[in-house]
């Protein structure tokens, strides 16, 4: 069984909702007020994403926290 962290998991979500939406990492970091170095080291999970930083960019979207936490690949094998 592979183990994959839920900052990964969230990393994943945030990059399929960015191509989903067509919008690039500097627009998500103006929108969202989380700068975009620190943006780019959480998609890249070089550092984990914070829970306050997952309810920003959840709201961004329109999406629940919980949503980022499940990738859409998990969300489909769950229906």
């Amino acid at each position: 069984m592979n183990y994959e962290s839920p900052s990964s998991k969230a990393a994943r979500s945030v990059r399929a909702l960015l191509a989903e939406k067509r919008e690039s990492i500097e627009s998500l970091a103006e929108a969202t007020g989380i700068a975009h170095s620190t943006l780019k080291r959480r998609l890249l999970t070089i550092s984990p994403f914070t829970i306050d930083e997952l309810s920003v960019i959840a709201e961004h979207f329109g999406v629940r926290v919980h949503d980022l936490l499940t990738p859409p690949s998990e969300r489909l094998a769950a229906v």
